[in-house]
C-alpha cells in the first residue's frame, strides 16, 4: 500500500468519527493513472523578481502568454517597470527560453492597458483571441466585481466588458480556464470550460465551481452555464441559472488557486490547487472536466521550499500544455515563488497500469 493509499484510507476512518477535518490528507482516493511525480530541483529556474501570478495559455502563434501582477515583468523587478497588471509572450523551449514583455512592464513591446488596478488568474488563447478574467480590484480583497478581457492582437492591447460578475459573500467568482492544445485546439467540443469559487466563508472556501461557454459566445453573459451535479446516469447537468450551480470539487484544507489542463497523451485533466502559500499543493486528475477525481500527490510542503527564501509564497502552479512532451511523462510546472516572481521547474510522470 502506497503511502497516499494509507493516508487517503487513515482519512476516511477518521473522518467517520471525529468531527475534525484532517488537514493532511487528501480529499480523493489516489489516481491509478498517475502514480507518481518526481520534480528535478535541478531543473528550478526563476525569473521576474517582485510580479506574481504567472497564468498561461498556448497561443495562436506557437507561443505561450502569461500575465504578471505588481511588478516589471521579465528583466524588471518590484519597482523597475511595475505595473498592476503585465502581459507576456514566452518563446521557445523551457530549457531555454526568451520571455517579451507585450503589454507594460520593464521595456514593453506596448504600454500598459492596467497600469494601477487589475489582476488576473487566467487567462485563455481561443480561435485567435486571448481572454481573461479581470480582478477590477474595486476594492478590499476579496470584495471585488470580476470582469471579463480580451485581447485581439496577442495581448498587445485590451478590452473589458461592460459586464461583471458582482462581488458580494457568497457570490461566484471565476478565476480560471480550462486549458487544451495550441489556441484551444484539440477541446473536446465547443465550449470554453472555466472554474472558480465563492467569494467568501470558510465553507464555501472548500468547494470549487465550474462553468463553460461556447467559444464564440464568451462576450455574452447570458450565454454562461453553470455546472448543476450529475443526473442520475453520471451526464453533467448545465444550467443558466448561477444560483443552481453545484461543487465539482471539494477539499476541507481549502480550494484556493485552481489550475485545470487537459494531459492529450495521457487523456487525463489534471487539476493544481494550493492549500494556502508555503507549499502546500495538490494535484489531482480525472477522466473529464468535472471529475471523478483522484489524487496524484498532495504536499505540505513542496519541494521542500519552506523556510528558503525561494519557498515563500508558492502560489498558483500551472502546467503549460505546450510543454508537455511526447507520452505525455515529461512536463514543466510555472508557478509564483520566492516572494512573488516567476519560477520553472521540470517534472516527470510515473503511470499506473490505467493510464492509455
Amino acid at each position: 500500500m502506497s503511502r497516499l493509499t494509507k493516508a487517503f484510507v487513515v482519512c476516511s476512518l477518521l473522518q467517520n468519527w471525529l468531527p475534525i477535518v484532517v488537514f493532511g490528507a487528501p480529499p480523493y482516493p489516489p489516481s491509478t493513472v498517475i502514480e507518481s511525480i518526481h520534480w528535478h530541483r535541478e531543473t528550478l529556474r526563476t525569473a521576474a523578481p517582485g510580479s506574481d501570478l504567472w497564468p498561461v495559455t498556448w497561443g495562436p502563434d506557437g507561443h505561450i502568454y502569461t500575465s504578471w501582477g505588481d511588478g516589471g515583468g521579465f528583466g524588471g523587478t518590484n519597482s523597475d517597470g511595475r505595473v498592476s497588471m503585465g502581459f507576456a509572450r514566452i518563446e521557445g523551449p523551457p530549457e531555454k527560453f526568451v520571455a517579451i514583455n507585450v503589454n507594460g512592464g520593464k521595456n514593453a513591446q506596448h504600454p500598459a492597458s492596467f497600469p494601477k488596478k487589475g489582476k488576473t488568474g487566467g487567462i485563455v488563447s481561443v480561435d485567435g483571441t486571448l481572454y481573461g478574467w479581470l480582478n477590477r480590484q474595486d476594492g478590499p480583497w476579496p470584495d471585488v466585481n470580476q470582469s471579463l478581457i480580451w485581447s485581439d492582437d496577442r495581448g498587445a492591447s485590451w478590452q473589458q466588458s461592460s459586464w461583471h460578475w458582482p462581488k458580494g459573500d457568497g457570490n461566484f467568482k471565476p478565476s480560471t480556464f480550462l486549458q487544451f492544445g495550441r489556441d484551444y485546439s484539440g477541446a473536446r467540443d465547443d465550449y470554453v470550460y472555466f472554474y472558480g469559487r465563492n467569494q467568501t466563508g470558510w465553507a464555501e472556501g472548500s468547494l470549487g465551481y465550474m462553468g463553460r461557454v461556447y467559444r464564440t459566445k464568451l462576450k455574452t453573459r447570458t450565454d454562461y452555464w453553470f455546472f448543476a451535479g450529475l443526473d442520475n446516469g453520471g451526464t453533467p447537468m448545465w444550467s443558466r441559472d448561477m444560483n443552481k450551480r453545484k461543487p465539482y470539487f471539494t477539499d476541507p484544507a481549502g480550494v484556493e488557486g485552481v489550475q485545470v489542463i487537459y494531459s492529450a497523451a495521457i487523456r487525463r485533466y489534471v487539476l493544481t490547487v494550493h492549500r494556502g502559500d508555503q507549499g502546500t499543493l495538490g494535484i489531482f486528475d480525472a477522466p473529464e472536466p468535472w471529475g471523478p477525481w483522484t489524487t496524484v500527490a498532495y504536499y505540505d510542503n513542496w519541494l521542500k521550499l519552506r523556510g528558503t527564501g525561494i519557498g515563500r509564497e508558492m502560489l498558483f502552479i500551472n502546467i503549460p500544455t505546450k510543454w508537455i512532451v511526447g507520452d505525455g511523462k515529461t512536463m514543466w510546472a510555472i508557478f509564483t515563488g520566492g516572494q512573488d516572481r516567476f519560477m520553472l521547474i521540470k517534472g516527470t510522470l510515473a503511470l499506473g497500469d490505467d493510464a492509455h
